[in-house]
């Protein structure tokens, strides 16, 4: 590993930037423009993102990362407990309660704000501040307790992918309502002489970003009726999860790493946290936007988590580096579709069509393409996709060009387009996806197209 040079960790201890943005917020050229739905919660309190820039030489060759495929943090293949791919529409049950949840927070939040502007003294609105604040920690020991045994139930089978989406959602709206809370609460913390909660709240503002992602995020717009219907990967170990859709013509993708905290057990510096990101994610780290493509929030010195954001030529990247293991254990990744890098698999060909995937990895996105064989141009079908022997499910329709993008299964599995009274259906083996933090060189372990698909089969 190299570590980063000592003029770039200068830059990020001394200048940070006047007013800066919150994670995720700042302006990206038009060619990587994906208007995220979904950020990290924010920027803690004071401690504004310290801007840098990436020297796009510094790990990789500009030319050799644009064309390289970009790595993800992921489960290891051998701790897959269950992937499925799960298609959502409109659903009142879940819309109707996440508007009663919300509803209920809000009054929550109202109450508490009551009970800290009703204090007669100074000295009890302190302690009613304390008191909310250790509300909000105890409350995320709750959803924690939640989002495990949620991932604990799906990889057994105990639930449907359908419910632990719904539940997955509903934490994550949870974690928003109280960050919202949080907030409010430092406004009346700052307001007051002798009482400093900055550095308590920017951990709790680290917590809470564990338990959102933007695909949950728009699980929830699904369900509610205020985005179109799509398909949604799904993927757990006995304690991580990793969450992957396709919106606006982006892949997104979170996923998150239990086994890769270690709580209490050190501290990590904002070079540091920057340091070990660009080594997981060499490639990102070269294609870094020059100008303001880079940020780092956290507390200088914190025993919790510190975000690395790295807006790049292909993408964002925002990147979780737990302060005890150094490594990054969460992940929130933006990709327009039209800067994926695919393999295309040989075609199968029957009934006067041609069918091929261009495939990214398992649980990644994949572009089918139909054309006709008799003219070579493209072919409109109905395309359905499944495992091997197993339902397939439609995934919608390849249109004028020949081409449909949508999500890959875990393991190998079928694609079939339908035009007429013609069927034609191909077999496709995944590859694995490139990890990063899987050797201690924190190169990621290249494991092989069969090893992904010996992972547990797809619901």
């Amino acid at each position: 590993m190299r570590a980063l040079p000592a003029v770039l960790v200068a830059v990020l201890v001394l200048s940070t930037v006047v007013g800066a943005a919150a994670p995720g917020t700042a302006p990206v050229p038009s060619a990587t423009d994906i208007a995220p739905d979904s950020a990290p919660i924010g920027a803690p309190g004071a401690n504004a993102p310290t801007q840098v820039g990436v020297p796009a030489t510094q790990l990789a060759s500009n030319e050799t990362a644009s064309n390289a495929t970009l790595h993800v943090l992921g489960i290891p293949p051998d701790r897959v407990n269950r992937s499925s791919l799960e298609g959502r529409t409109v659903d009142l049950g879940p819309a109707l309660a996440f508007e009663d949840n919300e509803t209920k927070l809000t009054i929550e939040t109202l109450a508490a704000v009551e009970r800290i502007q009703s204090a007669d003294t100074e000295d009890r609105r302190q302690q009613v501040i304390l008191q909310e604040l250790t509300t909000i920690e105890q409350r995320i020991i709750s959803l924690r307790s939640r989002q495990q045994a949620a991932i604990s139930a799906y990889g057994a089978g105990e639930i449907t992918p359908r419910r632990f989406l719904v539940r997955l959602a509903v934490i994550d709206l949870e974690a928003r309502a109280l960050d919202e809370r949080r907030q409010r609460i430092d406004a009346f913390a700052e307001s007051m002489s002798g009482l400093s909660v900055e550095s308590r709240s920017a951990t709790l503002e680290r917590e809470l970003d564990t338990f959102t992602g933007p695909v949950r995020q728009h699980a929830v717009s699904v369900l509610q009726g205020d985005a179109e219907s799509t398909r949604f990967f799904l993927q757990t170990g006995s304690d991580s999860v990793v969450a992957t859709t396709i919106r606006n013509e982006t892949y997104v993708r979170e996923a998150y790493r239990e086994d890769l905290r270690a709580r209490g057990t050190g501290i990590i510096t904002l070079d540091e946290a920057l340091n070990n990101t660009t080594q997981a994610y060499p490639h990102i780290s070269a294609l870094g936007l020059r100008e303001s493509g880079t940020s780092v929030s956290g507390t200088r010195q914190g025993d919790n988590s510190v975000l690395v954001r790295i807006q790049h030529e292909r993408g964002q990247l925002y990147a979780f580096v737990d302060s005890g293991s150094k490594q990054v254990f969460k992940e929130f990744q933006y990709r327009p579709l039209d800067t994926l890098r695919t393999t295309p698999t040989d075609g199968a060909v029957k009934d006067g069509l041609e069918l091929t995937a261009h495939q990214t990895y398992a649980g990644g996105p994949v572009r089918i393409q139909l054309n006709r064989t008799d003219t070579g141009r493209p072919a409109n079908a109905r395309i359905t996709v499944g495992p091997q022997n197993g339902q397939s499910a439609v995934v919608g329709e390849t249109g004028d060009d020949g081409t449909l993008w949508t999500m890959a299964p875990g393991r190998t599995y079928q694609v079939t387009a339908i035009r007429g009274n013609s069927v034609v259906v191909l077999t496709v083996r995944p590859d694995a996806p490139p990890l990063v933090n899987q050797t201690a060189a924190g190169e990621p372990a290249n494991a092989t197209a069969s090893q992904a698909a010996q992972s547990p089969s797809d619901d």
